[in-house]
């Protein structure tokens, strides 16, 4: 009876200690489950912010590995989950903790363990603002550790860190040699990937090509990997292999494994056609993806490239707006929308502009007002010209020819055909400053000079004049007048603000059709409504926007304030202490 009691006690101890063991070990194994799954979901967002999900995930890691550490404290697994914890904390930007719990593991942790904290509290290190020390830190634990996948992530964070630092030179050598060193296959991908793109970005093109490659055999992102068969392509395009690219595309769109990207796929082909001047099948093929992916993003860019190739390869302006105009329709989050809206803005003004120029060129009398013979009984039609000027719808069109449509020769007639007019114009000492810039661009740096000459002796006290001789000192980009205008309005602004308004109405009143002015319309009555309680100078500009660019977001902004302030002004005396602004 004594044996049969004392078996029964050891039986039941050694259950005991099977069952702690089992629960501790459990715990961990979730705790582990949920880290490993945070990262794969990282991971798949490579390159983006981390994912709610695996933060939530990195979250519950550290409550189990809490767990382990209240309710198991003599357990074997106290270092590592103290390690993991860490490690979540970490991705949870819970920096300061994070180091607390590195130390503990750098004080009693075994030699990998050690290794493994020093690497994690170069990385809190660094983000929170200590890069040198950073720096240091991983690139002695390269010499110090044994462990081939350690020394990868040291030179992994070293290459984000080079990054940031803008170290090129660096970038390409620690992503070289840490891909080289990395056996997981997730973090791989992520290298390769940052390989792959860095050197596309440096036209490295057949380093690239191959590493993509790479990053299609590794990335565990979908998304990735869908990319980089893109990516490949697009080099095979810009390299001038057409025939392989092509055969490649087509393998691709038979594969249902890429029928996500099907559009994509099609629309490269496009760009194949358009490359070799194959504008026709181009066209085609544009018009198959409009009705294959109708309402997606391919369908968007192909309205968005059908618009494109009737602006410039065909010169049909009505049918190119119309394309431009369909793209918002069809996908409003289109990265082209913006594009096609000032596009199709462009054109509308362009053609806009033309009509009014016809009325002038009916007539040759300037008055508001012109009046014929009709008929044989003399009754006589009452033709209206427009408000703007002769001058400055020539301007104008030669503005939209040069800057918008790239027609050097239309926009120079139309610059030339002000300076033949009045000289006493606002446009003339403009036209004679755009022409010395387009022709400086075109490299016709006589022509440029002859022009700009001929500004600093007609008008040597004009702004123009000071922008050629800034240009001239230093700046050697190309801009339209208005432009510069704007800009120096910017500037002053946060100095001398009085200075600024000046300029910001110079801009509305050098180009009333350019978008610049609508911004800069836009600027003005906000300011003089958030200044004064009631203001009829804002009144004043929001009504020119609504007049001049009624389809303008700044438009529709300033829409909701005219009706509120016309009431209100139309109850009292009107504001005229800035009649004349």
């Amino acid at each position: 009876m004594i044996k049969s009691r004392s078996f029964n006690g050891t039986l039941l101890l050694l259950v005991s200690i099977v069952w702690i063991s089992c629960a501790y070990f459990n715990t961990y194994y979730n705790a582990e489950k949920y880290f490993n799954d945070a990262d794969k979901l990282r991971l798949e967002k490579e390159g983006k912010s981390i994912p709610l999900s695996a933060l939530d995930k990195y979250g519950k890691t550290i409550q189990k590995c809490q767990k382990v550490l209240k309710e198991y404290p003599e357990s074997e697994l106290r270092i590592n989950a103290i390690l993991l914890m860490a490690k979540a904390r970490y991705y949870r930007r819970e920096y300061d903790d994070a180091l607390m719990d590195l130390r503990i593991v750098n004080e009693k942790g075994d030699e990998d363990q050690v290794a493994e904290a020093q690497y994690w509290i170069a990385l809190c290190k660094w983000k929170k603002g200590t890069i040198q020390p950073a720096i240091d830190e991983l690139t002695l634990l390269i010499k110090n550790t044994e462990i081939k996948d350690l020394q990868a992530m040291c030179h992994l964070s070293l290459a984000e860190i080079a990054e940031e630092l803008k170290d090129e030179e660096s970038i390409l050598y620690h992503l070289e040699t840490g891909a080289d060193l990395m056996r997981d296959r997730a973090q791989r991908g992520v290298i390769y990937g940052k390989l792959a793109e860095f050197a596309f970005q440096n036209d490295n093109y057949d380093v690239a090509i191959t590493t993509y490659n790479k990053v299609i055999k590794n990335s565990l992102s979908k998304e990735k990997v869908e990319y980089s068969h893109l990516q490949v392509l697009r080099i095979l395009r810009m390299q001038g292999n057409y025939r392989a690219s092509a055969r490649k595309i087509k393998a691709m769109l038979t594969d249902d494994k890429f029928k996500n990207i099907a559009g994509n796929l099609e629309l490269e082909l496009v760009q194949h056609y358009m490359a070799q001047n194959e504008i026709e099948e181009a066209i085609s093929r544009l018009e198959t993806i409009i009705n294959d992916y109708q309402r997606t993003k391919a369908s968007a860019e192909a309205y968005f490239l059908l618009g494109q190739i009737h602006i410039t390869e065909k010169w049909e302006p009505v049918k190119a707006k119309e394309y431009f105009d369909l793209v918002k329709k069809e996908y409003g989050k289109s990265i082209y929308k913006p594009v096609a809206n000032n596009r199709s803005t462009s054109i509308e003004s362009y053609l806009e502009s033309k009509k009014q120029l016809e009325l002038y060129l009916e007539t040759s009398t300037m008055d508001s007002t012109l009046t014929t013979e009709a008929d044989s009984g003399g009754t006589k039609n009452s033709v209206i010209l427009p408000e703007k000027s002769h001058q400055e719808i020539l301007y104008h069109l030669g503005d939209l020819e040069t800057f918008s449509f790239d027609h050097f020769d239309e926009g120079v007639a139309y610059f030339k055909n002000i300076l033949d007019q009045e000289p006493t114009s606002q446009f003339y000492p403009k036209a004679l400053f755009t022409l010395s810039l387009i022709f400086a661009q075109k490299g016709d740096s006589a022509s440029s000079r002859g022009y700009s000459e001929r500004l600093i002796s007609e008008f040597p006290g004009s702004d123009y004049v000071s922008y050629v001789n800034r240009k001239n000192n230093s700046d050697t980009s190309v801009r339209r007048p208005i432009e510069s205008i704007y800009e120096r309005a910017e500037l002053l602004w946060p100095d001398d603000p009085l200075t600024s308004l000046g300029y910001y109405k110079d801009v509305i009143a050098a180009d009333s059709l350019s978008e610049l002015s609508a911004s800069a319309a836009f600027f003005l009555g906000y300011h003089y409504d958030i200044t004064y309680t009631i203001s009829d100078s804002a009144l004043k500009y929001y009504q020119w926007l609504k007049k001049y660019h009624p389809r303008s977001d700044q438009a529709a902004k300033a829409q909701a304030r005219i009706s509120s302030l016309q009431l209100a002004l139309s109850s009292i005396i009107p504001d005229t202490s800035l009649s004349g602004q």
